[in-house]
Formats: C-alpha cells, sequence, structure tokens
C-alpha cells in the first residue's frame, strides 16, 4: 500500500512539471485561487465548516421524523411497505437534498 511507504522527496522533473501544471491552472482559470481561498494556510470553505455543531431541534426534528417513519413502515404491510421506503430512498431523499443545498446557495 502507498500508505505504508515513506514519502520521497520529489526530484526535479516532478518539480518541474507540478510548476508547469501550477502555472496552466492559473492561467486557464486565473480566478480559482480566489474562489477556493487559495492563500497557503487557509482552509477551503467547505472543509472549514466541517465539523460545526448541529442545532439540538435540528437534532430533534430529524430523530423525530425517523421515528415516525420506522413506526409507518412497521404498521404497513410487507409489500406496501416496501413500496413506501424504495419511494421514500429513491425518491423523495434525493428531492429534499437537493431542494436543501439548493436553498442553502450549495448547488
Amino acid at each position: 500500500m502507498l500508505e505504508d511507504r515513506p514519502a520521497r522527496p520529489l526530484d526535479q522533473r516532478e518539480l518541474r512539471v507540478l510548476d508547469e501544471i501550477s502555472a496552466a491552472t492559473l492561467r486557464d482559470d486565473p480566478g480559482l485561487v480566489h474562489r477556493l481561498h487559495g492563500v497557503e494556510g487557509n482552509t477551503h470553505p467547505p472543509a472549514a465548516q466541517t465539523g460545526t455543531p448541529l442545532a439540538w431541534p435540528l437534532v430533534l426534528g430529524v430523530m423525530t421524523v425517523a421515528v415516525l417513519y420506522a413506526l409507518v413502515i412497521v404498521a404497513l404491510p410487507p409489500v406496501l411497505a416496501l413500496a413506501v421506503v424504495l419511494g421514500v430512498q429513491l425518491v423523495l431523499v434525493p428531492a429534499g437534498c437537493l431542494y436543501w443545498a439548493r436553498r442553502r446557495g450549495e448547488l
């Protein structure tokens, strides 16, 4: 595995290739550095939001909906339960995710 080997320093040819890639990227998309906050040491904005604590009302709301969903599935006949699960998982969940992302400006 690659993780088992210690990293080796790059040779001159590899460094030259990386510099060429960097120069071509900057030439083709000069705004990339600004959009990614590409100053060394700055974290990319989505990565900076990783680990943001969730609000308790949101957590409780999601858990309540999950428990109600499970109770409805248990109460349905098996054939109908399968249809509901597939419909929710293949239609409602993706549509909800897309709506949420669009509303937050991430899409």
